[in-house]
């Protein structure tokens, strides 16, 4: 069974693959598109050849308002019903889409002195630093000081978080602030130095158990209820020496006061287990005994300026694997580290056995750390080198694209210590430089659309978009400068080239030839890497027909021999193509066949020179030997009379049905008949004449019988000027 549904199982995957290969796109109501159909190979340029007004910008806004999700409201045919709606469907869901348009030139490129925004993006971010960088930051985020669960450090970090804020050095670290708990220690009289008249309630006083809720009873029973001279506590009539002994009570305790007192003393009492015996004792002593302010304040500030130093970088060390560090701190990594040890030399109250074993222990996980910070330094060396070289390689590529365009600038990126990437722009005379504010300014049009072209180019392709539209991106360009820009956007990604649109899947509408020459004819591109089609509006039918470079495409002389050769078309059409064969030889070089050629075109009874005198008998004779080697029973007079005069040429005119050869049926007639109101028609004129010369010839062009290539509005006022002149004078119609 697996021998029998082998070949058919294969075959139905790849048809699939086929299908999923391919975007395909209908499109109707769409400004001047009523109903048309495209599609789109994954993975290659699809250049899309057409004459202007086909509905090629329609079909790139099209594709970009659908990638965004945006309605296609703007895009409704100018007296369309309610009911034509414009609409758009794709056989997949189309992610980014991304339009070379003026939106572009006029938003992301070309601000001020920068060339575009988000250098970094556009220029340094490869897949090849996205790996390394995904690589750096998993192992910095596993990067950390091992004393999360150590309960000594969890301990000490909750002592010490409780002592902050209690006491503060000030900004200078020269003394301490200013505040209550530093005003209960320096006080004289306190709960633990009773003054004298007060000594008979230190039972009561140094009771840690109720001495603050004492203080508080007492000074409430005072204020309030000693007012008839007798004692609110006892009844018994108050002693002499009451009055003092409440004046004494109520500046030496004030509940806050020997609160704050109380709590600074537990606080230090908790440190102990941290502290040198004899510094923990000098501590203590500020509290309990009669100290002078200097000896309190210089002893606090010292044990402050300890307390500081320990409390900061033991939070620093605890939140050090939550740290993302920019690339500038991966190369001082190791300096980090070691900013992060407690300075155990400096400790001369934070210098217990159990303190000098903690200490030892945060310093040593720190140390474990220098081995993976040295190989991170090293790789990080490795991605800077990256991602110089990355920049070396976009400024030399985007520099050598402007040299070979003519365009007397480079390109200079830059990078700051803060990851900051800008693109600049300077302007090169001899060997001398200048920078270049403004720059929209300075370029000319054709140097900011060129250069604008190849910065997309970097763009989309940060994007990774899943369809690039380039929308006749160089039909406005000279030759010199549509090379260098096809060229550059589509090369291999090889000798310093870093990026290009080579196997990316674009979609490139154009009315210029140039680019299917290129890269089908010159094969600038491999063959499974380009898909050409012909497009073609008719009265809002758009289609495609698909280019085949080995038998649509020849060069101008192959295809006019084959047409001058060809019995089934007229001999009308044939003395047509033969005369253009012999433009693109040198008129100069066979003159007398062009004479004869053009005279009888031009439909006169004898053969004339271009001022209108007769031939001379032997130029003639040359001309028409030289004709019958393609047409052995040419006869000037004969095919006057034949083929090259009104009647016939309408006839001919009303039967063919090929636009090419109306056309050029057409431009015969005009030679022979006064044309006036068609005359006076330029843009019609210049089409009529340039299919009969050789002007906008390329080297290779499309079979011009095969392709339509004649736009519809030159066809249909040709057909209409003759169905007006000539309705009543033929029995052929349209």
């Amino acid at each position: 069974m697996l021998v029998k549904y082998a070949k058919p199982i294969e075959k139905y995957y790849l048809e699939r693959m086929l299908v999923v290969a391919k975007i395909s796109m209908d499109i109707s109501n769409c400004n001047n598109i009523v109903n048309g159909h495209l599609s789109v190979e994954k993975g290659k340029l699809n250049v899309k050849y057409g004459m202007n007004g086909t509905g090629k910008s329609t079909i790139a806004t099209a594709l970009e308002l659908l990638s965004k999700q945006k309605p296609l409201t703007s895009l409704k045919t100018f007296g369309a019903g309610e009911s034509d709606e414009p609409t758009v469907t794709v056989n997949e869901s189309l992610g980014t889409v991304l339009v070379f348009n003026e939106d572009f030139v006029n938003t992301l490129v070309f601000q001020e002195s920068s060339l575009i925004e988000n250098a970094f993006n556009v220029f340094i971010k490869t897949p090849d630093y996205d790996v390394r960088r995904a690589s750096l930051d998993s192992r910095l985020r596993t990067l950390k000081v091992d004393i999360g669960n150590d309960e000594r450090i969890l301990q000490l970090r909750t002592d010490l978080q409780e002592f902050a804020g209690k006491l503060e050095l000030t900004s200078a670290r020269t003394g301490l602030k200013s505040s209550n708990n530093l005003k209960s220690i320096i006080k004289k009289d306190n709960m633990f130095n009773i003054p004298a008249p007060l000594q008979m309630y230190s039972p009561f006083i140094s009771d840690d158990a109720i001495s603050i809720n004492w203080i508080d009873w007492k000074t409430k029973g005072g204020e309030q209820f000693d007012t008839k001279d007798i004692c609110p506590f006892c009844s018994d009539k108050l002693k002499l020496t009451y009055v003092e002994e409440k004046q004494v009570f109520i500046s030496t305790f004030k509940k806050a006061d020997s609160q704050n007192l109380k709590n600074m003393l537990d606080l230090f009492i908790r440190f102990e287990k941290y502290l040198d015996t004899v510094k923990y004792e000098e501590l203590i002593s500020c509290i309990k005994k009669d100290i002078d302010e200097t000896t309190i304040k210089t002893l606090l500030t010292a044990f402050m300026m300890e307390f500081d130093h320990l409390k900061t970088q033991i939070d620093r060390i605890a939140q050090f694997d939550s740290n993302v560090f920019r690339d500038i701190d991966i190369r001082d990594l190791d300096k980090l580290l070691d900013s992060l040890k407690i300075q155990k030399i400096i400790m001369n109250f934070f210098s217990s056995p159990l303190m000098s074993k903690t200490i030892d222990f945060v310093n040593s996980q720190i140390e474990l750390l220098g081995v993976g910070a040295t190989e991170l330094k090293t790789d990080m060396g490795k991605l800077r080198s990256l991602m110089q070289t990355t920049i070396r390689n976009c400024q030399n590529d985007m520099n050598l694209f402007l040299n070979c365009d003519g365009i007397q600038y480079e390109v200079i990126i830059n990078i700051d210590n803060d990851g900051k990437t800008v693109a600049i722009l300077q302007y090169r005379r001899d060997d001398a430089t200048f920078a270049i504010d403004k720059i929209r300014n300075h370029l000319s049009w054709g140097e900011r659309n060129a250069f604008a072209l190849v910065l997309f180019m970097f763009y989309a392709l940060s994007q990774t978009p899943d369809l690039i539209v380039l929308d006749d991106p160089i039909s406005s360009f000279d030759s010199n400068k549509k090379y260098a820009i096809i060229h550059r956007l589509f090369a291999k990604v090889k000798n310093g080239v870093t990026k290009s649109f080579y196997k990316k899947t674009v979609l490139m509408l154009t009315h210029d030839f140039e680019p299917i020459i290129d890269f089908v004819v010159v094969g600038k591109l491999p063959p499974e890497y380009v898909s050409t089609t012909f497009i073609k509006n008719s009265k809002g039918n758009f289609v495609e027909r698909d280019i085949n470079a080995n038998t649509d495409i020849r060069s101008v002389i192959q295809e006019l021999l084959l047409h001058i050769h060809d019995d089934s078309l007229n001999m009308v059409h044939r003395v047509a193509f033969l005369r253009k064969y012999y433009e693109h030889h040198g008129i100069e070089d066979n003159l007398d066949i062009y004479d004869v050629l053009s005279s009888l075109i031009h439909g006169r009874s004898t053969a004339t020179c271009k001022d209108q005198t007769p031939l001379a008998l032997c130029v003639l004779e040359n001309g028409t030997k030289e004709i019958k080697k393609y047409f052995t029973e040419f006869n000037y007079d004969q095919f006057i009379q034949d083929y090259f005069n009104e009647e016939k040429l309408v006839d001919y005119y009303f039967s063919e049905t090929n636009a090419y050869l109306k056309v050029q049926l057409f431009r015969s007639l005009m030679e022979m008949v006064p044309m006036p109101e068609i005359e006076t028609e330029d843009t019609l004129i210049k089409f009529i004449n340039e299919s009969y010369h050789i002007q906008n010839d390329y080297a290779y062009y499309l079979d011009v019988i095969e392709f339509d290539m004649v736009p519809s509005y030159i066809m249909d006022a040709i057909d209409s000027y003759m169905i007006a002149k000539y309705r009543s004078a033929t029995l052929f119609t349209i």
